[in-house]
């Protein structure tokens, strides 16, 4: 099954763009650097690679290019990183058989599920020519992007543990049951990659049209806080 992801490149942009950006009093992305969701992973070796919410290195990073449609922006791309919310292993799903009439029916449930974030090494590219002084910056800055994707699973835990009450999925066959299970929660997924684009640009336009380590750091105590609220209600 493809993998949906959401990727993040980090730029600092110099000159006329950042004086608009002053000017205007409203900084903005170029198209380049806006956060994505719903980008696919199709090499299994690649995912096998990924890891769940902790702290980054720089040897994380691993992709010897930026995607295709990326390498033209290479020389203002400091880093490209994906990430995704998948189901956590212990998550427990079940299909049961019953009689409708004449018919036999196979009958899906989910019966808990938990989500967490997840970084893939193999599609994330770190800046061969990048100044030493800026790589701080730069890893701290996708710590915040990671940590907000795995702010939006836990999020996406508290409401699935509602919308698994009355879910179900009654097929024919066992396998077309299994398949709008997996097709739902995917699309779970989706909703919660696609809500979480807006705190991603705007942290972005906080902190990578310019140099802004003080910035940087509040929004780094800012998730780390509401990542503790979590882990300390649920």
């Amino acid at each position: 099954m493809k993998e949906m992801i959401i990727t993040i490149q980090d730029n600092f942009i110099i000159g006329g763009l950042i004086l608009l950006a002053l000017l205007t009093g409203c900084a903005r992305l170029p198209d380049y650097a806006m956060p994505r969701a719903g980008v696919h992973v199709d090499d299994p070796a690649t995912i096998q690679d990924a890891f769940a919410y902790r702290h980054l290195t720089r040897a994380d990073f691993k992709a010897t290019t930026l995607p295709p449609d990326r390498t033209m922006h290479a020389t203002s791309i400091n880093a490209h990183t994906c990430t995704r919310i998948r189901p956590c292993k212990d998550s427990r799903f079940t299909v049961s058989r019953a009689r409708y009439g004449e018919s036999l029916i196979y009958i899906g449930g989910i019966e808990s599920i938990t989500f967490e974030a997840i970084m893939i090494p193999g599609c994330s590219w770190w800046s061969p020519t990048m100044p030493a002084k800026n790589s701080a910056y730069v890893l701290q800055h996708e710590q915040i992007h990671f940590a907000l994707v795995e702010l939006a699973a836990r999020r996406l835990t508290v409401n699935a543990h509602e919308m698994v009450k009355t879910f179900m999925a009654i097929h024919p066959t066992p396998e077309a049951a299994r398949a709008e299970i997996g097709a739902t929660i995917k699309e779970w997924i989706r909703s919660a990659m696609d809500e979480s684009l807006a705190a991603h640009t705007a942290f972005d336009e906080d902190t990578s049209l310019f140099h802004s380590p003080k910035r940087q750091h509040w929004w780094m105590e800012k998730i780390e806080s509401e990542l503790s609220l979590f882990q300390e209600n649920n």
